[in-house]
C-alpha cells in the first residue's frame, strides 16, 4: 500500500524512467457488456500491434464488474522513437482512435466512471447515435455561449 498514492517524488522518478528507457505507458479506460467487452480485447490487442510502431505491451484489466458487464482498462507501453512533441501523434491519439473505433463497433462505451473528457470528445457524437442531438439540444439551452466544462463531452470548436 505505500505505493499507492503518486506525489511529486513519484512522479519524478517516473519522468526520470522515461527519460532513461524511452519507454511509456497509459491506460484507456472503456466498457461494454459481457458478450462483447472480450471482442473489444481482442480486436484492440490484435490491431495495436499491427498498426502502431515501438509497442512493448498491450493488455488490459477489469476492476469494476457488473451483472450486465465490465470496464477495461488498455494498458499499453511503447518505446519513443521521435521527439517528445511528436509522441502524441506518433502513438497515444492513434491508439486511442483504435481502442474508441473498436470498442464503438462492437456496441460498448468509451466511457465507464471517468467521462468522456476532452481527449475523447471528438466521439460523443458516435458514442450517442441517435441521442446525440438530444444531448447538444440541452447543452445549447442550459449552456448557450459553451462556457460549463469547456471542451468536455463536446469539442471546443462547437462553441
Amino acid at each position: 500500500f505505500n505505493n499507492l498514492n503518486w506525489g511529486p517524488e513519484k512522479i519524478a522518478e517516473e519522468i526520470e524512467e522515461i527519460k532513461q528507457t524511452n519507454n511509456m505507458g497509459f491506460t484507456t479506460e472503456v466498457s461494454a457488456d459481457w458478450e462483447h467487452i472480450i471482442k473489444i480485447y481482442n480486436a484492440v490487442v490484435k490491431r495495436v500491434p499491427a498498426e502502431i510502431p515501438d509497442i512493448t505491451l498491450i493488455g488490459g484489466h477489469s476492476s469494476h464488474s457488473y451483472i450486465n458487464g465490465t470496464n477495461l482498462y488498455f494498458v499499453y507501453y511503447y518505446n519513443v522513437e521521435c521527439g517528445v512533441t511528436e509522441e502524441v501523434h506518433k502513438y497515444h491519439d492513434p491508439i486511442n482512435r483504435i481502442i474508441m473505433e473498436e470498442t464503438l463497433r462492437y456496441g460498448g462505451s468509451i466511457v465507464h466512471h471517468h467521462g468522456i473528457g476532452k481527449a475523447r470528445a471528438i466521439y460523443t457524437e458516435a458514442e450517442h447515435g441517435s441521442a446525440y442531438r438530444l444531448l447538444k439540444g440541452l447543452k445549447d439551452q442550459f449552456d448557450p455561449k459553451g462556457i460549463m466544462n469547456q471542451g468536455t463531452i463536446f469539442p471546443s470548436d462547437l462553441y
